[in-house]
């Protein structure tokens, strides 16, 4: 497995969405991930605590699927490593994870608000445009 961190943001993500579906799809899904990431994020930090693995793993899967669906690679790793760590039962690992998920949220927010990413919108529509010529 390749433990190099992944990017927190990656656009093409949301340029192949968006070039499937359309632009708005891609950014209402966007938004609703944004809006949901938090209670997505204490599901597993709640689940873990209270080691339920199947809510935990539940919480996880569903975490890591919109992740990729996004670009939010980095959180998608660690939703990798915590479904991991709960098929081997490894409860110290899989509570450093969860707490390592939950001091990514705000990087996260950031990103998908347009930090280190300006120009989200734009960008999308460019990208969208580019892959219908195609």
């Amino acid at each position: 497995m390749d433990n190099r961190a992944r990017p927190t943001l990656d656009i093409q993500h949301l340029q192949i969405l968006a070039g499937q579906a359309s632009l708005e799809a891609a950014e209402s899904f966007t938004a609703d991930y944004r809006s949901l990431l938090p209670r997505y994020v204490e599901q597993i930090r709640s689940a873990v605590g209270t080691r339920n693995r199947d809510l935990a793993l539940d919480a996880s899967l569903r975490l890591k699927t919109k992740s990729w669906l996004v670009g939010a690679l980095h959180m998608n790793q660690l939703c990798t490593g915590l479904e991991l760590a709960l098929a081997l039962d490894n409860w110290t690992t899989a509570t450093a994870v969860a707490r390592d998920i939950e001091l990514h949220l705000p990087r996260l927010q950031k990103a998908l608000q347009g930090g280190p990413h300006p120009g989200l919108h734009t960008r999308l529509m460019r990208a969208t445009r580019t892959t219908m010529a195609s």
